[in-house]
């Protein structure tokens, strides 16, 4: 019940938490862009734009292909998956965060 709220008040969905309860693979986990690479200002919201993409479609597009569900708080994202889901979307996240155009 305790890990079902605290997921709920990350951001996601309820249906999303639900999941988590049913599943016992479901694996959520938390990071900040500051984890990834230092970034102040306006080089911050440019790493959260590339993150989001135009219209939501690159994280749209992370979620779909990666079968995962993101939440991005201010600069705290969360990712909820099965393992290895949640370690390929991580990967694509960081990249973004790096500097890497959303095409690539």
């Amino acid at each position: 019940m305790c890990c079902f709220v605290h997921v709920f008040m990350l951001g996601f969905d309820v249906i999303d938490v639900v999941a988590l309860l049913l599943m016992d693979e479901l694996y959520v986990e938390s990071f900040e862009i500051k984890n990834v690479k230092t970034l102040r200002g306006e080089h911050l919201s440019r790493a959260i734009g590339r993150l989001s993409g135009k219209w939501g479609k690159t994280k749209f597009a992370i979620k779909n292909s990666t079968k995962t569900r993101i939440v991005i708080v201010d600069t705290k994202i969360h990712i909820l998956s099965s393992f290895a889901n949640v370690k390929i979307a991580r990967d694509s996240l960081c990249s973004l965060i790096m500097g890497s155009p959303a095409g690539k």
